[in-house]
């Protein structure tokens, strides 16, 4: 069961309800919905239940579409242990990828071990494929297009998910390069899974400043959506002094600072150390 979901918001006078203005196909999440359906026996109740949710969820985020302005957009879910936290998030990336968000980056925790059981997951219902050998130089085609999970239902060659992690590796900047991979030519919108290790996402801050294709000092104007998977763990600036960042979440922020139109949303069962935390800094 999903329970009902209760939002605080501080005041913004310059967001704008616009998800539900918004139109698009819902290819990810249909195909989404029907994976649950079919596939995990969700009633439909329950996958009605987090259609809504995520949809409050996307109205909360930033307009992807709107390139008139900037904007960064912070937010917290809370959810109790074995909840739906993580289907919650997976729906929330089909709805982006749908909304035209074109980055998704997820924090999957500190060790490998979880965050291949999340590109895993992600894999499964929301890319389609499985990426074990996605980026293996060697592998032939049809073993790096090997449909999973949502793929089996639907596999539009129009509609992909370019997958810049995989099961088999965290982010590599080397693999990267040797692939020909970069945001510039980027079809459809870009999946990172990676951990949260100082050098992961330091070669990941420095791999985007390279791959921006805009004048020095200009952001990346595609759209980022970073979702923070267990955001008590490690991304709280624990540093005791004033103007002291801690090594990861000065990370995070260098990410965040990239992009025009950002958002950051965290996700916890125990948000005492993001709800504690000095809110000035």
């Amino acid at each position: 069961k999903i329970g009902y979901a209760v939002s605080l918001k501080g005041h913004d006078a310059t967001h704008k309800t616009w998800y539900f203005l918004e139109e698009n196909d819902g290819f990810y999440w249909n195909r989404y919905k029907k994976y649950l359906r079919n596939r995990k026996h969700w009633s439909a109740e329950t996958v009605n239940r987090l259609h809504e949710t995520t949809n409050d969820v996307m109205d909360d985020l930033g307009n992807p579409n709107d390139k008139a302005r900037q904007f960064q957009r912070r937010g917290l879910l809370l959810g109790d242990v074995q909840s739906g936290k993580t289907a919650t998030y997976t729906a929330i990336c089909n709805k982006a990828a749908d909304a035209n968000y074109k980055v998704i980056i997820v924090l999957a925790g500190m060790m490998e071990n979880l965050r291949v059981q999340t590109q895993e997951r992600l894999d499964a219902e929301f890319v389609g494929k499985e990426s074990k050998y996605t980026l293996d130089r060697k592998a032939d085609n049809e073993i790096r297009n090997h449909p999973v999970g949502v793929g089996k239902i639907d596999a539009s060659n129009d509609k992909q998910i370019a997958c810049f992690t995989s099961v088999a590796t965290d982010f590599n900047k080397t693999t990267l390069r040797q692939l020909g991979l970069s945001l510039s030519n980027l079809k459809g919108t870009a999946l990172f899974v990676v951990k949260k290790n100082k050098s992961v996402l330091n070669n990941l801050y420095k791999w985007l400043l390279e791959n921006n294709t805009h004048s020095e000092g200009e952001l990346i104007d595609l759209p980022l959506l970073l979702i923070d998977d267990e955001a008590d763990s490690a991304s709280i600036n624990t540093e005791y002094n004033k103007g002291e960042i801690s090594r990861i979440n000065s990370k995070i922020r260098a990410i965040l600072s990239l992009f025009e139109r950002r958002c950051y949303v965290g996700y916890t069962a125990t948000p005492y150390a993001n709800i504690f935390i000095d809110p000035d800094p």
